[in-house]
């Protein structure tokens, strides 16, 4: 038996010496021809996909705006007028028109007050309430709600009392 050093360096070929080709270059070709058949049979499809998705990554326009309804306009205001009329002196005179009150002593007659409320509050609560003075005089009294004449009475003797409500 004879023993030889083993051989050092490359090992030999197994099967001997294979023809080398070069196909690196047909599989880049193949490669870009497949893109360019798919961009050709997908493209449009692919550009039209891109397209709506832009489109509709876009914000959209704002709605016009909305008609705002316009505040609900003041409640229509109605005009009370309350009127004393008689001799001398009226020893107290109270109008009332809702929380609206007026109230005043040792009133010389003809007495006037205006007041403008509300439409609804000149329909809840209206009072006029006059004491006539010590010297018996006659009063009158009456209260219109817009120029129309809703409640009147007369009152007499010292201090007599006039009550007109509407309450």
């Amino acid at each position: 038996m004879s023993h030889q050093p083993p051989e050092y360096g490359l090992a030999p070929p197994l099967h001997g010496d294979a023809p080398k080709t070069r196909t690196g270059p047909w599989i880049f070709l193949l490669v870009l021809a497949l893109l360019a058949v798919g961009g050709v049979v997908y493209g449009p499809r692919v550009f039209d996909a891109a397209r709506n998705a832009v489109q509709t990554a876009e914000p959209e326009p704002a709605p016009p705006p909305a008609v705002v309804p316009e505040p609900p306009a003041a409640p229509a205001k109605r005009v009370v007028v309350f009127e004393v009329t008689g001799t001398g002196k009226a020893f107290n005179v109270t109008a009332t028109v809702g929380t609206s009150i007026h109230n005043e002593s040792s009133v010389t007659l003809p007495w006037t007050r205006t007041v403008e409320v509300p439409a609804d509050t000149a329909s809840k609560s209206v009072m006029l309430v006059v004491v006539a003075g010590p010297d018996g005089a006659e009063v009158h009294g009456k209260y219109t709600v817009d120029g129309a004449t809703v409640r009147e009475g007369k009152a007499s003797g010292p201090y007599g009392v006039l009550t007109i409500t509407d309450s």
